[in-house]
């Protein structure tokens, strides 16, 4: 791939092929960039440079390849699918192409942001301008090498999932669910939020997820998180009005982080998207009832959709009249350089 950098010509042949290879698998065979980046740092062990040029190879071919179809549409139509490509506006699909910035939270369980500013000084960090504890990297090469990291003194948290957290207003002493919880970002944040004081269920259906959440809780020094399997609706009704706070991060398109994750364009189908958008409904349905009457539910998307945001509340407050909309707005998108969200705050009135 033209723009890879690596010095003995062998070597530079097994980068192509590599970035070639990836390329296939993202985009015939859906597996996620990410990964993909993995793989190839573990093949080659590129250096800041290198890493750079096949990070920016690989995210050119996935902004500018056309889908089937597209060959002769507008540069920003091109890689995204008919379905998505219509419910989007044309400078919301430009956007999307453009870089995302690296953001980082300070684990306030463990460091003070000014001491882990001073400490990440070879990596460019800047405070972000509107959040305490949020810092902007601008040279993230190497960033989850770093004893700071190592130490659980942070964690990658865009400024748009941040907000999500603080949504909550979780306090000190809480009973707190994470109905979605997987990996545990928002687990974790919450957990500083607390002072790590009172309790956090973390539930997910998928157990390796939740065993990369123990040990971030570990890494981060958080011990009122209790995550939870969850293994039939059993799971969820037995919590029924327990919770203070309920967090509802459903699982969505992601099409908010488009700009982070190109790859999402190449493995989302239209059938994929419908049937998200119906399981969006029965968690939200479901993990709200977890609220105990006067408790707050957070719902959010990492979605520009509608159907997945707006709609979805609203067809659930058509049906459940012991809650109220408390507030909703959308964060991050055009014109911003933050992830695109969706969040509504409902409170619970009385019991069901």
């Amino acid at each position: 791939m033209a723009g890879i950098v690596l010095p003995p010509p062998a070597e530079a042949q097994s980068a192509d092929e590599l970035v070639s290879a990836a390329l296939t698998d993202v985009m015939k065979r859906g597996r996620h960039l990410s990964s993909a980046i993995d793989h190839i740092f573990g093949e080659l062990r590129p250096n800041e440079q290198q890493a750079s040029a096949i990070r920016a190879s690989l995210y050119t071919a996935l902004r500018t390849t056309p889908q089937r179809g597209a060959e002769d549409a507008a540069p920003c139509d091109r890689p995204f699918p008919s379905w998505l490509r219509d419910r989007l506006s044309a400078e919301e699909r430009a956007w999307l192409l453009t870089d995302a910035p690296v953001v980082i939270r300070t684990n306030t369980i463990k460091a003070r942001r000014a001491d882990l500013i001073e400490r990440l000084s070879p990596h460019e960090p800047d405070v972000h301008p509107t959040l305490d504890d949020a810092i902007v990297i601008g040279r993230p090469y190497g960033l989850y090498r770093t004893a700071a990291y190592r130490e659980g003194w942070f964690e990658q948290q865009d400024a748009s999932s941040q907000r999500v957290s603080a949504a909550l207003d979780v306090r000190p002493g809480m009973r707190v669910i994470d109905a979605c919880a997987g990996n545990g970002g928002k687990t974790l944040h919450m957990a500083c939020l607390m002072n790590n004081r009172g309790r956090i269920v973390a539930l997910d259906p998928h157990e390796h997820k939740l065993a990369a959440l123990r040990s971030r809780c570990a890494r981060a020094g958080v011990d009122i998180a209790e995550p939870r399997q969850i293994t039939s609706t059993k799971t969820v009704k037995r919590l029924a009005e327990s919770a203070d706070r309920v967090l509802i991060d459903a699982p969505c398109t992601g099409s908010g982080v488009v700009r982070r994750n190109p790859d999402i364009l190449w493995h989302f189908t239209e059938a994929m998207y419908e049937e998200i958008v119906r399981l969006q409904a029965d968690i939200l349905w479901r993990s709200a009832l977890m609220a105990r009457p006067g408790g707050r539910v957070v719902y959010a998307t990492c979605s520009l959709l509608h159907e997945e945001g707006e709609h979805q509340i609203q067809r659930f407050l058509d049906h459940h009249k012991e809650f109220a909309m408390a507030e909703e707005w959308r964060m991050g998108g055009v014109g911003t350089e933050d992830d695109g969200f969706y969040v509504a705050v409902l409170t619970r009135q009385g019991s069901a």
